[in-house]
């Protein structure tokens, strides 16, 4: 479905869609990488399959709050962002030129090395609440960058210590924790007077829950952004920081996803 995806991407380009988003969702369609890009998938990767190497195990906590050992490959392979979205996140990062990420969920720290991985990126912060994680995303991160941080700590009383050094303002944030309706808009209520103007708030996994989907849902009606975009796992909002209602665009088709299916 890429000719078909390529077009309405091009569509919603001409109809507003922020210019911003058009490499990182092109790549969804085409794959199409340049070498710079790909130098850094393939050392994201490498860091991936070192850590699918480990022979320690993990404790990890689900959505749920229920505690499951996993091998590291399985940290690796399935708990963390697979290379196609880490990528997609990777041309996010460097597309907005954001200078200052921060990510709610941090896992083995893939994702993370993606983000930060950008020329543009400053600062990076992500918080995990597994101590095992966070130290395992602290020694990835450190392979690749000495602008990152790792916090371990509960999302909230993270926020209330790293929300006020963000004085020039958040340029994206992934939300990828705590997948349930109330949670993710308390979170995003909390993020929102940080956010720079023009930034991109990504979502994990809009479809993976009912609350996760509502959640979504009430987001592509929020005022203060000035897009958003179903990308079929992601949700993309801009903020604007305006009073207007935000132009919403779906992609989820194409993507291969079914609007409004859930997982949960």
């Amino acid at each position: 479905m890429a000719p078909l995806g390529l077009y309405e991407l091009r569509r919603m380009l001409a109809d507003g869609l922020p210019a911003q988003l058009r490499r990182p969702l092109e790549f969804l369609f085409d794959g199409r990488l340049e070498p710079a890009e790909r130098q850094v998938v393939d050392g994201v990767e490498r860091i991936r399959e070192a850590v699918a190497r480990d022979p320690r195990g993990f404790r990890v906590v689900n959505r749920d709050g229920v505690v499951h050992p996993l091998t590291a490959s399985q940290v690796a392979h399935r708990a963390s962002i697979n290379r196609e979205w880490g990528t997609f996140l990777h041309l996010c990062s460097r597309s907005f030129g954001a200078r200052t990420i921060l990510e709610l969920g941090g896992c083995a720290g893939i994702s993370g090395c993606y983000l930060t991985a950008s020329e543009r990126c400053e600062r990076f912060v992500t918080v995990e609440g597994s101590a095992e994680l966070a130290a395992l995303a602290a020694e990835n991160l450190g392979r690749l960058s000495d602008r990152a941080e790792v916090v371990n700590s509960l999302f909230d009383d993270a926020l209330d210590r790293l929300l006020p050094t963000f004085r020039d303002g958040i340029g994206l944030a992934y939300l990828d924790g705590h997948h349930k309706y109330e949670a993710t808009l308390h979170y995003l209520e909390r993020l929102e007077p940080y956010l720079g103007g023009g930034a991109l708030v990504v979502f994990d996994d809009i479809r993976l829950s009912r609350g996760m989907w509502k959640a979504w849902r009430t987001v592509e009606g929020r005022e203060g952004f000035a897009a958003t975009v179903d990308a079929g796992r992601f949700g993309l909002a801009v903020w604007a920081g305006s009073t207007t209602t935000p132009v919403s665009h779906d992609l989820s088709l194409p993507l291969g996803f079914l609007r409004g299916v859930y997982t949960g």
